[in-house]
Formats: structure tokens, sequence, C-alpha cells
């Protein structure tokens, strides 16, 4: 009888953060980071595709709701990771706003869902014109809001998630909490992490706990996220007061 290979995992980078899914995401996969505003989407995936990079991987950065030059400028104030060095070097490639395959949706009217087939041709061209390794589209949301039905957002959705488990890519994708819009997502991915402040007394405390993680167990605790000045990561406890 043939023996099943064991898939690969790829790191997140993200300090007890692997632990949770027991080895990090299935290469090849799409995984969906999902939370309000300011619960650290951003910081998560950029620390992603860092990791990859410091590691001697090409990774891809796109945008949907700003420029490139915005995130650079934040990681390197905040954490000191040189994203333009990385871009200099060969292993950071960004897609933003400034993109005529984006910028579609700030200056020309538009059907939504004719919209998202261009980001889907635009990604697959750049996938297969760069080759990355690792993704971390931020933040998805953008380019969905307009699709009024729930069959063809989720035929959508399917379809930019195949483009890049299609071409081997582990991705991480970034999606706010608008509309019921992010549970779509969700349903879609091949792993969820979810992000949250909740209050503890006085304090608000940022949170992560894994929702899924397809062909996998995983710690199933919701654990306390620390931001500071080395990026996130994961603490082996409970945010709640006993």
């Amino acid at each position: 009888m043939e023996e099943t290979a064991i898939p690969e995992r790829v790191s997140t980078g993200i300090s007890g953060l692997d632990e949770m899914l027991k080895g990090g995401y299935f290469k090849g996969t799409a995984n969906v980071v999902s939370g309000k505003s300011g619960t650290g989407k951003t910081i998560f995936g950029s620390q992603f595709i860092y990791e990859g990079a410091k590691n001697g991987e090409k990774v891809m950065c796109i945008i949907t709701s700003e420029e490139s030059k915005s995130i650079v400028r934040e990681m390197k104030a905040s954490f000191d990771w040189d994203f333009k060095k990385l871009e200099d070097d060969g292993l950071l490639s960004f897609v933003d706003i400034t993109d005529p395959g984006l910028r579609l949706q700030k200056s020309v009217e538009i059907a939504p869902s004719e919209l998202i087939k261009s980001f889907k041709k635009l990604i697959e061209s750049k996938l297969d014109e760069v080759q990355p390794q690792r993704v971390f589209i931020d933040s998805i949301e953008a380019l969905f809001l307009a699709i009024e039905s729930n069959y063809k957002l989720r035929t959508l959705i399917d379809d930019v998630f195949g483009v890049l488990r299609s071409r081997e890519v582990t991705s991480v994708i970034s999606v706010g909490k608008m509309f019921d819009l992010d549970a779509m997502v969700e349903y879609g991915a091949d792993s969820v992490i979810k992000l949250e402040r909740v209050r503890v007394g006085n304090n608000l405390q940022r949170t992560i706990f894994v929702m899924k993680l397809r062909g996998s167990s995983t710690i199933n605790e919701v654990r306390v996220l620390n931001i500071s000045d080395n990026g996130m990561s994961v603490l082996a406890q409970s945010p709640y007061l006993e």
C-alpha cells in the first residue's frame, strides 16, 4: 500500500503561532487572517512575508487600498524591517493601487465582478512573472464589498484563492469585519486565524485563536497576542483572568 506523503509545512514567522498550528501553514494554501480594524492584520501578513524574505524566498505583497510606500514606512518605523532593501535585492515585490490593474477601482466606473476578474488576471500575470513562494494580500474586502449576490461572491472568492493554490504559493489574505463579508471569505480559506481585542478589567488585550486549519489538528485555545519592537508573538497564556 502506497504511503501518503506528509504535506510540507511553512513557518508563519510569528513566535508561538506555529505551535498552535501544529507546525505552521501547509505549503500552497490560502490562509485568512480576520479581525476588526486595529487588531494587527497588516503586521501579521507583513511578518509572514518578512520571514520568507529573510530566508531567501521570493515574496509578494498585494495592497488593494493604499500605496506600498505606506507599509514600507510603517514596518521600518515600527520594527526596523527594511522592506525597501528587500525590494531592491529582488526578494520582495509589491502590487498596489498605483498598478493599472488595480487603479480601475479608483478611476473608472466598472462592474464589480469585472473588477475582480481584472484583479485575478493581474495576480496571475504577477505570480507567473515573479514566481514568489509567499504572498500577502492586504486587504481583500476592498475588492468584494460591491458584490451583492452571495453566490457570485462565493464563486469569485474561490476563483482568486484558486489562482494562488494553482501556483503552489503559500498566501495570507487579510479581511476586516464588514457586512458579513469576512464569513464568506473565511469559508473558502484553508485556514482562518482570528485577531481580536478583549476587555480584561480596565485593559484592552489583543488575542489570537485558530478557527480552522484544514487537514490538521490545532491548539484550540484563545491566547494573548503581543506586539513589541520585534513584531508579533503569541504568548502561551489566556487573556482572561482566573
